[in-house]
């Protein structure tokens, strides 16, 4: 068993002469220091003092090359960040080696400077409002958006990668912050910090990584209630036990439990496009093995292509076949293996319709074709249902008992069915659609459950223009100024 210090916490803050805390992740464990809330305390107070010293004064463009140059050493394999991420997640996660590659490449390469630019370009008319008053346009005035203070981040250990968008968007509006990694996967949150730290040393005392158990309440409590904002990932439980301690004076901003699912419509599947289709949808099922909320549960194909459902069932079979060798499933625990047991035993005894496709190696994944065209949530671990439809319409009314929960459709389909699609899904509450292959791949400027990822975190001041509604001649005709009555133009009093 390795043991590693795996942790930041601003110089000078770093508690000391008590215990650590030991926190064992897979075949690693990491040992981090045992915060009190009185020592979270004074890590608080370093973390808000830097704030106002350093990222206050920090220009946006400016932080936009940091991560830039970060993301750069991300994206290049020899980097020590890069190292030691594709070393220590899979023993950590369960996930393969080259699924980690992958999946670190395509999610973190949307954080370049070309990419930041457009999200602080989408959600702000003029980005330099984070640096100073600037003109409102037609409104008149000046304004200048402020990010909170202080963010505290609870991060999900399903995907790595993942808290980079939380930090980034904190970074963007200048706020300091603090993270709990998540037991599960405490590795790349902590790598992460360090690599801007690198581009940029003053941003060490601006930022904090590191983990307190769950139970911690009190120590929650402290950071709750000293931060401006308190940014959550988890199962709808892990959710509402936090925004229950959040206090109302804080802004909360949750993401938890959502699903997905995949449409391809019959002009994807004539013979020339049905194997590319079937490629994408590959992917999108074998990227982390189904466990972000992006991942797909369900493909529902329509008829009349010139491959048809069931066949498409055997061209996707064949693709997951492929990743079986080139990206191998993750480790699963015993109650997963059960699960997917479960999940695929009435197919196995033949239910009337249904074919079922899995790997020849037992359990590494499974294509279900079941012609009932009911939406099932898959057991995940890359296990796949396809589902026949007449027409794309029909999955608007299958999806609508879900409508809480779903979150992307990945779509293979001409632009104008797209878009008639997503008139329907809009008001179901469906935030995202992309094409099939990108579903795990969101861009930064994506819309998180339907929000904004930059402007959720602001609070605006304004400058107003003399509109001359205070001035006393104003006052209503009748009445006059205080009450008293008004005087008639020419006539004596």
């Amino acid at each position: 068993m390795r043991t590693l210090d795996l942790y930041h916490l601003p110089p000078g803050v770093e508690p000391s002469g008590s215990e650590p805390l030991v926190l064992q992740a897979g075949e690693v464990a990491f040992r981090y220091p045992r915060l009190s809330p009185a020592r979270l305390c004074r890590v608080i107070d370093a973390l808000r003092e830097a704030q106002a010293r350093v990222l206050a004064r920090l220009p946006v463009g400016r932080i936009v090359q940091v991560v830039d140059r970060a993301i750069a050493r991300w994206l290049d394999p020899s980097s020590p960040y890069r190292r030691e991420a594709e070393e220590l997640l899979p023993l950590v996660t369960g996930y393969s080696e080259p699924a980690v590659r992958k999946g670190l490449t395509s999610f973190l390469g949307s954080f370049r400077a070309e990419q930041l630019g457009r999200l602080l370009a989408e959600e702000f008319r003029d980005p330099r409002v984070l640096d100073e008053f600037r003109p409102r346009g037609e409104v008149g005035g000046l304004t200048r958006a402020y990010g909170p203070v202080l963010t505290t981040h609870i991060f999900s250990g399903n995907v790595p990668g993942l808290p980079a968008q939380s930090l980034v968007c904190a970074l963007l509006v200048k706020s300091a912050s603090l993270g709990k990694v998540a037991s599960g996967e405490p590795v790349f949150p902590v790598l992460f910090v360090r690599s801007l730290v690198e581009v940029e040393p003053h941003l060490a005392d601006c930022l904090a990584v590191t983990y307190w158990p769950s139970g911690a309440g009190e120590v929650e409590d402290v950071a709750f209630s000293l931060s401006e904002a308190v940014i959550a990932y988890g199962s709808d439980e892990a959710i509402r036990s936090v925004g229950a301690r959040v206090p109302r004076t804080v802004r909360f901003i949750p993401y938890g439990h959502r699903l997905s699912c995949g449409v391809i419509a019959r002009e994807a599947l004539d013979e020339a496009a049905a194997p590319e289709t079937a490629e994408r949808a590959g992917y999108d099922v074998v990227k982390y093995d189904q466990q972000g909320c992006l991942s797909p549960h369900v493909f529902y194909v329509e008829e009349g292509g010139g491959v048809d459902p069931a066949s498409f069932s055997r061209l996707l079979a064949s693709v997951m076949e492929s990743y079986a060798t080139r990206v191998p499933r993750g480790r699963i625990s015993a109650a997963e293996a059960l699960s997917i047991r479960g999940t695929l035993l009435p197919y196995e005894l033949g239910s009337p319709g249904t074919v079922l496709y899995r790997s020849a190696a037992g359990i590494e994944w499974a294509v279900i074709y079941d012609p009932d065209p009911a939406f099932v949530p898959s057991c995940l671990s890359r296990v796949i249902r396809v589902k026949p439809v007449a027409d794309l319409e029909q999955v608007v009314e299958l999806l609508r008992p879900f409508r809480q929960y779903v979150q992307t459709v990945g779509v293979a389909a001409s632009p104008d069915r797209i878009l008639a699609l997503a008139e329907r899904l809009g008001p179901l509450g469906v935030d995202r659609l992309c094409p099939l292959g990108q579903m795990g791949d969101p861009s930064p400027a994506w819309h998180h459950d339907g929000r904004f990822n930059l402007l959720e975190l602001v609070r605006w001041t304004d400058i107003e223009t003399d509109n001359r509604a205070g001035r006393w001649e104003f006052a209503h005709p009748e009445g006059g100024v205080y009450g008293s009555p008004a005087r008639t133009p020419g006539k004596k009093e």
